[in-house]
């Protein structure tokens, strides 16, 4: 059974997001979607980004290095060097990563998202990204 909750369920500080995407744009979007609630229930996030799979493994690696972990990563299906669901599986085995993945992409086959599913996205969003959708979708990892 799905879970189901409200963007007002979310209570959560701080936060620290990994957005990766190839398009400066999409990132940008999310980011501004996510800085909008810093004044009240997200204050205080870290936000880093990455312009590839790789290059996030990369982000990754130095945050773990620095004793940091992300609460949140939210990514892109498709993008130059490392695919998303590539760079979900490395997160997932290699890094042990047990927070959300959140898949944000234009692919909405159903082939497609299960492929995202099954290699360690906890959920995937279509594009165009909503703040409510992606709100909601926060508050049912992150409460």
């Amino acid at each position: 059974m799905k879970r189901t909750a409200s963007h007002n369920d979310l209570t959560l500080s701080p936060l620290r997001f990994l957005i990766v995407d190839d398009s400066d744009l999409n990132r940008k979007v999310i980011v501004r979607q996510i800085e909008s609630e810093r004044k009240g229930r997200l204050s205080k996030t870290y936000i880093r980004q990455a312009d590839d799979g790789l290059t996030a493994l990369e982000v990754m690696r130095e945050e773990l290095q620095e004793g940091r972990h992300f609460d949140v990563v939210l990514m892109d299906y498709t993008m130059i060097n490392m695919h998303g669901p590539d760079a979900a599986t490395v997160m997932r085995k290699e890094f042990k990563f047990r927070g959300p993945i959140i898949g944000v992409t234009g692919n909405a086959l159903a082939e497609d998202i299960a492929t995202f599913l099954s290699s360690g996205a906890s959920e995937v969003l279509t594009k165009p990204l909503t703040k409510v959708k992606l709100m909601n979708t926060l508050s049912l990892y992150c409460t």
